[in-house]
């Protein structure tokens, strides 16, 4: 059984190497027995890095998760299953990715407290990132009202930490945001699912999120937002960079 060890991996910033053993070797990737490597999913694109040892030093490419978390190399043939490696995550990728999602959290929270628009998409990357909001009234929207509030919030010293919640108990907390939509994903969840990962930023959001953050948002750039783009009756797609 492989460990998934990123959920364990609170701030999600500067992760450290790892040795771990090659599991198997299933098509293109290798699965190592335990891995701190973050898979792409819920908007956040994977870890990409180095696995190194025995004589061998590879690339991965953009891990991504089925049943198990797979680290895609260009040449298997040179890993047997049983070695133990050396995996060497890309730090300036993952800390980029950490404390972008970390702002996404924030913009989408401020959406929902100026104008109740929920947070239906979002796709994060190191160079932009874009949210989907929907509104009852999206002429109410403005990107300077929203920036300005996005990052008063970066400037100040907040925490920002993880726990495991039920079900119940995210359904039942009032200062969870969007409880209607947050409840159709929960719904899809797999029945031996028994808790979620929520991520909590200090007197701002709370919300489920199996991704990586920051411990702080004063670790956080300021935000731009660089753009908007109409998606329909009551969407707006907001793009910014950090």
């Amino acid at each position: 059984m492989q460990e998934r060890l990123h959920l364990q991996n609170h701030p999600g910033i500067n992760p450290q190497p790892f040795s771990s053993k090659v599991l198997s070797i299933i098509e293109d990737s290798i699965i190592l027995e335990q891995s701190y490597c973050y898979p792409k999913g819920g908007g956040q694109p994977g870890d990409t890095g180095t696995l190194s040892g025995q004589g061998i030093s590879e690339r991965f490419t953009e891990v991504h998760a089925r049943e198990l978390i797979h680290h895609p190399v260009n040449d298997v043939s040179t890993f047997k299953i049983g070695q133990v490696l050396d995996c060497t995550i890309d730090v300036p990728r993952r800390n980029s990715l950490a404390i972008t999602h970390t702002a996404q959290h924030i913009v989408s929270a401020m959406a929902d407290e100026l104008w109740d628009a929920t947070t239906v998409g979002n796709q994060l990357g190191t160079e932009e990132s874009r949210i989907d909001l929907l509104f009852d009234d999206k002429t109410k929207f403005s990107q300077q009202v929203i920036q300005d509030k996005v990052n008063e919030i970066i400037g100040s010293n907040r925490s920002v930490t993880v726990a495991n919640w039920t079900a119940d108990e995210i359904l039942t907390d009032d200062r969870v945001r969007n409880r209607s939509f947050v409840s159709r994903i929960l719904e899809r969840l797999p029945s031996h699912v028994e808790h979620m990962r929520v991520v909590n930023i200090e007197g701002i959001d709370i919300c489920p999120c199996a991704g990586s953050h920051v411990d702080n948002v004063s670790q956080l750039t300021q935000i731009e937002i660089t753009r908007i783009k109409q998606k329909g009756a009551g969407k707006i797609r907001l793009y910014y960079t950090m």
